[in-house]
Parts: C-alpha cells; sequence; structure tokens
C-alpha cells in the first residue's frame, strides 16, 4: 500500500486490464515494485496501490464496504454461471497470497478479489473500484483490525 506518485520509476507492469461500465472506466494493473507486488487501481481522478496483506483484508469485507466508500447502497449484479474469466493474476509476499481475476458479467466487468487461503473473496464492478481508488490507504489499517478476518481466527 504505497503511494501512486511514488516508484514510479521502478516499477514493472505485469498485467494491465482496462474495466468500463460505458460511463466511466478504472485500469487494474498488477505491478511490480521494489518493495514487492501491487495491485493498482487507477479511476479517471485517483489510484491506489494495495499490496497482497491489504488485498486479503479486502476479501473478507462485505459489499457494504463500498456503500461506506460511496455514500449509498452499493447493489452489485450477482454472479451467474455465465460469468467468463479473463484475466487471472496472484499478487503475494511472505504472508499472503491473492487471487486477483477480471470477470466479463452480463453487466460488464468486475474484479474478483479471492484469499484462497482464507476462503474469502469479494466482488467489484467499475463504481466500487473508483470508490476504492478514491480511498486513502490507511483504511487497510481498519481492515487489519480483524487480522483473520471477521472471525478473528484462521481458516
Amino acid at each position: 500500500m504505497t503511494d501512486p506518485t511514488t516508484e514510479n520509476q521502478y516499477i514493472d507492469v505485469a498485467d494491465e486490464r482496462v474495466l468500463s461500465d460505458g460511463t466511466s472506466s478504472v485500469t487494474v494493473r498488477h505491478i511490480k515494485t521494489p518493495k514487492g507486488e501491487r495491485l493498482e487501481i487507477r479511476s479517471a481522478t485517483d489510484a491506489i496501490r494495495i499490496d497482497a496483506i491489504g488485498l486479503e483484508s479486502l476479501s473478507w469485507q462485505d459489499q457494504d464496504v463500498f456503500s461506506d466508500f460511496l455514500g449509498y447502497d452499493y447493489d452489485l449484479a450477482p454472479s451467474s454461471e455465465s460469468d467468463e474469466t479473463v484475466a487471472t493474476f496472484t499478487i503475494s509476499n511472505e504472508y499472503a497470497d491473492v487471487v486477483v481475476r477480471v470477470i466479463q458479467t452480463a453487466t460488464g466487468k468486475q474484479l474478483c478479489i479471492e484469499a484462497p487461503k482464507k476462503q474469502f473473496s469479494l466482488r467489484a464492478d467499475v463504481t466500487g473500484l473508483e470508490a476504492l481508488a478514491e480511498q486513502d490507504s490507511r483504511i487497510f489499517s481498519e481492515f487489519l483490525e480483524t487480522p483473520h478476518g471477521p472471525d478473528g481466527h484462521a481458516h
């Protein structure tokens, strides 16, 4: 979880995808920096970089976390059998491994953040990702108040 304005000259973009809903778009990048792998989410106005621990802590939040970011109810269309994975990559460090998938749904592309060891996952569309990009990285400190997920223990 670093400031996207620093380290830019030292990053390697391993994968980059644009998610769009017809009105807005976000760029999601798997980047490698001198301080490790990150997921970068960049909206038209802001960006955030999240490491594996931050992503893992995000994976065990419920969808209401986006309602908090947005200031209104966030209603994400449910997944269906027709959803297709169009990209997959893993963000890892010595403490966590998180699988990030870009999924094509009937309503557009979504991002699925899954922590397989913890057995949690969270999905977000462009609206949710834009709201996440605008957050200060300190939000992950709040998420990590329960370091093993909402149950308070490892699965």
